[in-house]
């Protein structure tokens, strides 16, 4: 049993506990536990059988016990008597955004909702918005929730999809007769959400391909196997679909298999104007003759006539006009990003101490790092203000002393109040190396008025950055809704740069606004939104990945800046 599977039972225990009506602080002993889990860099499992989990903290004597049960049956008893006599259904119901347990509870108890068609009756029916606690406004915003979980059809988050296809592919490469492995789809797209994840294997001997992803220990299911193609359904849910073509076979194959749909007619209706008839296989002369050998994607381009298309581009947006021109611009990378900021620590919800993760930094080859935890006003998470953030201030000046590879900046990601104010005052705003300025509350308040509130809160003074600007929650949480120019007009006045959020939830702002910051010449900033050391990487691993797709080049990147450039450049107009 994995960590992610460990978590997800401590996740679902908590969530029925709420749904039952238990002690909060129960509740939140076991959110913070699969929080701990969450965040550990070890095999949580192995952990449990050497007994190396006794005083770690948020792991507590009851929920040991439980661990120890969980990783020695793969059941735990407790689990299954609190599911008893709650339905399936309610799960479902839980993921309609802006429902919590509470308010699920509360839809249960009253009007007997026990799953999602159920909800939407009540609804068209008007009976929420007649229930305490709820209204016309909460009925309509849920209306909007079922409809965008629809539109989602059983996508998946891309950062759960990569290890697993990570671990497959290198699984296949060690197959006998395999000569190449990629991944192909959406993934390889870097699309925030898949619906499943395609591997293409170049082999003359599909036989021990099919079986090894047959034996794959995380396979749950078997959907259906083949000569030359399988697919199975993973025990995370995640389906597999691996593909097995001839070696001569495998360009044509991978940009077919890659897409999008609209990049792959846009490819054809080329390959028609050069004299070809492309397919997922082969580039075929209309004329008969011998079809050219093309042992890579950029061959296949390049017998196309373009430059090559980086597949993060892929979506028939104007690269393929732009690849024509030789105008592609060269698109960030990970290693062109030098600092990060966005990192929140134990002071509020962050698992680890600030000494932690600048050490973890300067492993990572980061040449700065800036700590930002919640502001006050972000209770949830357990918000620091000035008192704190001069207490903090210690160890962060102890953190700069131990580590003088890597230069250490103090700031906080401060909210944005429902008028556009900022939570904490100026003056201490101001004696903080920077402020990432973030909207975590009233995210559905009317446009003209969340426009109004990030007009005001990038105007001011102390501002370096706007966090998660939409405030998006993949997959299920819609963005606010806002008007961009204002925004960016001020951004641009104030020398405010924009955040790529590296959080796997977030990826905010998305590959489509970022190609609108750059037109608009505003910098972004490409942070990783961590609460752990494990997470530090996110920058590169996720924001980077969005980055690109909005053809964001190093230059359009604030932190791809060395560490003076960097401090010099905050909060600096154009």
């Amino acid at each position: 049993m994995d960590n992610r599977e460990i978590e997800a039972r401590l996740n679902e225990i908590a969530r029925l506990l709420e749904l039952k009506g238990e002690n909060p602080f129960k509740v939140r002993a076991y959110q913070n536990g699969a929080r701990v889990v969450a965040s550990m860099q070890d095999d949580v499992a192995t952990l449990v059988k050497e007994g190396a989990l006794k005083g770690v903290k948020g792991i507590g004597k009851g929920l040991q016990e439980k661990l120890e049960e969980l990783v020695e049956t793969g059941e735990l008893t407790y689990l299954d008597e609190l599911r008893e006599g709650v339905p399936p259904g309610l799960f479902d119901v839980l993921e309609v955004p802006g429902l919590g347990p509470k308010k699920v509870k509360a839809l249960w108890d009253t009007l007997d909702v026990v799953d999602l068609q159920g909800l939407r009756r009540v609804c068209e029916s008007g009976e929420v918005a007649k229930l305490k606690g709820f209204g016309a406004k909460t009925q309509e915003n849920i209306v909007k929730g079922i409809a965008a979980l629809e539109r989602i059809g059983g996508r998946r988050l891309r950062g759960d999809a990569l290890e697993p296809a990570a671990t497959l592919r290198a699984l296949l490469e060690q197959v006998p007769g395999v000569e190449r492995v990629q991944v192909g789809g959406s993934l390889r797209r870097g699309r925030e959400t898949v619906k499943d994840v395609d591997l293409l294997v170049a082999s003359r001997d599909p036989e021990p391909v099919m079986a090894a992803v047959r034996d794959f220990a995380q396979v749950g299911e078997v959907i259906g196997s083949g000569g030359t193609k399988t697919s199975v359904r993973l025990k995370s849910g995640l389906q597999v679909d691996v593909r097995v073509v001839e070696p001569e076979s495998f360009a044509c194959a991978l940009a077919y298999f890659t897409g999008s749909k609209e990049f792959n007619v846009a490819l054809r209706g080329l390959a028609l104007d050069k004299g070809y008839s492309l397919n997922e296989y082969h580039l075929n002369p209309l004329d008969g003759s011998e079809p050219p050998a093309i042992d890579s994607e950029e061959a296949l381009f390049a017998l196309l006539g373009l430059a090559y298309v980086p597949p993060e581009l892929r979506e028939n947006t104007g690269e393929v006009e732009a690849a024509q021109r030789g105008a592609l611009p060269p698109l960030l990378e990970p290693e062109d990003v030098q600092g990060i900021l966005h990192v929140h620590t134990r002071w509020s919800d962050g698992a680890d101490t600030v000494e932690d993760l600048v050490a973890r930094a300067a492993e990572l080859g980061y040449g700065y790092i800036g700590i930002s935890d919640h502001s006050r006003a972000a209770h949830y998470a357990n918000g620091i203000g000035p008192e704190e953030l001069l207490q903090q201030a210690d160890e962060v000046a102890a953190a700069r002393a131990a580590h003088p590879e890597i230069r250490v900046l103090h700031g906080i990601e401060c909210d944005i109040l429902g008028d556009g104010s900022l939570d904490l005052p100026d003056d201490c705003l101001a004696s903080l190396d920077f402020v990432i300025a973030s909207v975590h509350s009233e995210l559905n308040m009317d446009a003209d008025a969340m426009t109004a509130r990030l007009v005001k809160a990038v105007s001011h003074p102390q501002v370096d950055v706007l966090g998660h600007p939409t405030n998006r929650k993949l997959p299920k949480r819609e963005p606010s809704s806002f008007d961009w120019e204002p925004v960016l007009d001020a951004a641009a006045k104030h020398g405010v740069a924009i955040e790529v959020n590296g959080h796997p939830r977030r990826l905010d702002c998305d590959w489509v606004h970022i190609r609108r910051v750059i037109k608009r010449g505003v910098k972004l900033c490409v942070n990783p939104d961590a609460h752990s050391v494990d997470a530090l990487d996110d920058a590169r691993r996720f924001a980077v990945t969005e980055a690109r797709r909005g053809w964001a080049t190093a230059a359009d990147v604030l932190n791809t800046l060395p560490a003076d450039a960097f401090v010099a450049a905050l909060g600096s107009p154009g």
